[in-house]
């Protein structure tokens, strides 16, 4: 009976180990230091602050990635040391931020962050642009993360005394959110220039339009030369008040150029201001203006070498042809002589001269103090009026007239003394030969 008792005893503690051994975990039954417990790592993104940006702008994000933390009550792997091949961490996250529909261009290239351990926190920046033709809402920015985890690790070799961790490769896609605000964007059409032109005032004029989505009140626009010394705006702002999306409103400015300011195209901006609906003011962006200087009108001056004899006068005919690419109207030739050629009339009328036009004028000068062989300036300018009607001065040019007493012949005709000595001869000669003729006769 005592040996029956011990052999039922011995068949229910070997029942028992047996028990305990199918019930252990597996991956003590299965030479497993842990074999895929479930877990993994669970990663999110939250964006720091409320990122809200208008058409143009650049931005910077900062993003926070957050690997969740896991609460477990068993130990993951109790033959290895604590922490170590935790299932729960993310190993070599690389992210890699796309735009998909978000009509941004990004600037951020694919960013390693390293192994994330539960609860831990990284941030990370996103740089980027917002496109200038970008519709108003809220759009979508992608990370595209990539990592890996430890899932299961088996004892391998001899007498398990060997692990070799079996990794899982990750792909996950977040998105973070950005808006996009609208706002008044103005463009400028047909735009005309009116008499700019150096040494006087003109006009730029255009209309402008709302290209953008907002619509703005008391809205001020101006145009700003790059140049503020060569040009200076007199008539700078043009107020609209209420400017609505898809809306036109002229614009018209007057400026002042430069004299001497060479003829081309210089940079400016056509700027403005409004008020949006929360009552803030806003700046539009700027949009490019050329600012086109023309010659204006230009005179060539041609004249005949001018030679006056000392003590004489004499009659000249200047050339005047208008090398500009502007009218002038009323134009009015006028010589500026001196003490020694002194003109007789020093002005004449031109009339309109088109470009490319040609006008003669005939003075009259004379030169009683002159010493032959000398030479003398003569200078002459136009006056006219600009396409504004302002009244404008050319560029003094030279003449000059040389001084030469006469030879032969003209010696004799150009000398009013001598040929009337010559001709009181002639008088007394042919007063004697007619006495002398009618004494003959009477005899």
């Amino acid at each position: 009976m005592r040996y029956f008792a011990l052999w039922r005893c011995t068949r229910l503690v070997a029942a028992l180990l047996l028990c305990i051994t199918l019930s252990a975990p597996p991956c003590l039954a299965l030479g497993y230091t842990y074999i895929d417990t479930g877990l993994e790592p669970v990663l999110s993104a939250q964006v720091v602050g409320d990122p809200k940006y208008y058409p143009g702008d650049t931005f910077t994000i900062t993003v926070v990635l957050t690997n969740e933390d896991q609460d477990t009550s068993v130990q993951i792997a109790p033959l290895l040391a604590p922490d170590t091949y935790d299932p729960r961490t993310a190993l070599g996250l690389v992210v890699s931020p796309w735009a998909s529909d978000a009509p941004v261009s990004l600037k951020t290239p694919p960013v390693l962050a390293g192994d994330i351990r539960p609860g831990e926190k990284v941030p990370l920046t996103i740089q980027g642009t917002v496109d200038e033709e970008s519709l108003p809402g809220t759009h979508s920015i992608l990370l595209n993360l990539t990592y890996r985890y430890i899932y299961a690790i088996p004892m391998t070799g001899a007498e398990y005394t060997t692990i070799q961790p079996l990794y899982r490769e990750m792909s996950l896609t977040i998105p973070v959110g950005i808006t996009i605000k609208s706002e008044v964007r103005p463009v400028l059409l047909n735009v005309q220039q009116e008499n700019l032109i150096p040494g006087t005032q003109g006009y730029l004029t255009g209309e402008v339009k709302n290209v953008g989505h907002a619509t703005g009140s008391e809205v001020v626009f101006s145009v700003v030369p790059f140049d503020n010394v060569t040009f200076q705006v007199v008539e700078g702002s043009t107020y609209i008040g209420r400017f609505e999306p898809g809306q036109t409103a002229p614009v018209r400015v007057r400026i002042a150029v430069k004299d001497h300011t060479e003829a081309g195209g210089y940079p400016a901006v056509l700027q403005g201001t409004y008020r949006e609906s929360d009552g803030s003011t806003r700046t539009t962006p700027a949009v490019p203006v050329g600012i086109t200087v023309a010659k204006g009108a230009e005179f060539r001056v041609d004249s005949p070498g001018i030679v006056i004899s000392p003590g004489g006068t004499a009659l000249i005919n200047v050339s005047y042809t208008n090398t500009g690419d502007s009218p002038a109207s009323n134009a009015e030739a006028r010589i500026i002589g001196s003490q020694v050629i002194v003109p007789a009339e020093d002005s004449a009328v031109l009339g309109f001269l088109g470009p490319g036009e040609t006008r003669t004028a005939q003075f009259e000068i004379s030169a009683k103090s002159a010493i032959s062989g000398k030479q003398y300036p003569l200078d002459t300018e136009v006056k006219y009026r600009d396409g504004l009607g302002a009244l404008m001065l050319s560029d003094r040019a030279s003449l000059g007239v040389s001084v030469q007493s006469p030879e032969g012949t003209d010696a004799v005709t150009g000398n009013p003394a001598l040929m009337i000595a010559i001709a009181g001869v002639g008088v007394i000669i042919a007063y004697a030969g007619w006495s002398v003729w009618r004494k003959h006769k009477n005899q």
